[in-house]
């Protein structure tokens, strides 16, 4: 048994097995004008493509202000456009708000820095599904939101972007229609055999999928348009993944609470992609090797308990998978290894 962050592909994925479900109006508030593109990384593309053709970042000497702690190759995805930058300076044009894990950003704080300095507003909720911040749905308060949909449930590569812009729908479609053929596909396979890759037990072949994913990304910019084949996998998925999610929260709060590993957390209003808890120093290596010993990946991360890219805090925390792929029964084995461990 192997339980990582991400859920295991089927071969039923890979040959379109899926049951196709309605998703129910309320399960559906996250995808108001969400429009569908080839990864989460391409959305990112796509948002600064559209403000370099507005003239609001005239070249890539301007900046755009980042978090400390995002994916290597969601920075590589910026510097066609934009410079990534952690201060702001009188080049910056814009902000990445990044809801970690699904624990929103102090988006007051945010909100009224970008006002001052009028800082266009890109939501990053790759991690965010259906999360609130004080009751409003994060991605719901920026000019752009991005989305990485491939992260909740295998779905081959498939993300998405919104913007309160309404001219940026039809820029947008128009990027996605000229992707060029084949590139869709080839991105989709890369992925399909590097995650499939993670559940082998192979070294080798984790390190050549790992080759041929990173090669993929090259082209995460141009295979803007999603397969038919990835959206219809995750209407299919989706409801019931957000509903394990958030049984599995709640199970996991109730019973830890008594160790106090949760309490830089909200207690409800989040869908969390991972749950990052928080135990002394000294317990870590012994929970970490204690999961491990059960098949449980997991490892010493960094979040930021200030949720403020602006002043942020990183401390230590050790990620607890959650997804949906993980029966209850796993889940309570998980569950009681981190407060044996503690």
């Amino acid at each position: 048994m192997v339980i990582r962050e991400v859920t295991r592909p089927a071969l039923a994925d890979l040959r379109g097995w899926v049951r196709l479900k309605e998703c129910a109006q309320a399960d559906r508030e996250f995808l108001d004008k969400i429009k569908f593109v080839g990864s989460g990384k391409g959305a990112i593309a796509i948002v600064l493509k559209y403000l370099r053709e507005k003239e609001i970042i005239p070249n890539r000497t301007f900046e755009l202000m980042v978090p400390d702690w995002i994916g290597y190759f969601v920075y590589n995805q910026i510097h066609p456009f934009s410079f990534p930058s952690k201060r702001f300076s009188d080049k910056t044009r814009a902000i990445l708000v990044y809801h970690q894990y699904g624990f929103p950003q102090d988006m007051d704080k945010i909100l009224e820095f970008a006002n001052e300095k009028k800082l266009m507003v890109i939501e990053n909720c790759a991690h965010a599904l259906k999360s609130y911040y004080k009751g409003r749905l994060v991605g719901s308060f920026g000019d752009f939101s991005i989305y990485s949909f491939s992260k909740w449930v295998f779905c081959f590569g498939l993300g998405g972007v919104k913007s309160k812009f309404d001219d940026f729908y039809t820029y947008a479609e128009n990027l996605i229609s000229a992707t060029p053929p084949g590139a869709t596909f080839i991105k989709d396979f890369a992925k399909f055999l590097y995650d499939r890759s993670l559940f082998s037990g192979s070294e080798l072949l984790v390190r050549y999928t790992t080759l041929f994913i990173n090669m993929s990304y090259a082209l995460y910019p141009e295979a803007l348009k999603p397969r038919g084949l990835a959206t219809r996998l995750f209407y299919a998925k989706i409801d019931d993944e957000i509903k394990s999610r958030q049984m599995h929260y709640q199970y996991f709060r109730s019973k830890v609470a008594h160790l106090g590993i949760c309490d830089h957390l909200e207690a409800d209003g989040v869908i969390p992609f991972v749950i990052p808890i928080r135990c002394q120093e000294a317990k870590n290596k012994t929970l970490i090797s204690s999961l491990r010993e059960k098949g449980i990946i997991t490892g010493l991360y960094h979040f930021d308990i200030n949720r403020n890219l602006l002043s942020p805090n990183f401390v230590q925390c050790v990620w607890i998978p959650c997804h949906g792929g993980i029966p209850d029964k796993i889940f309570e084995m998980i569950t009681e290894t981190v407060v044996q461990a503690l």
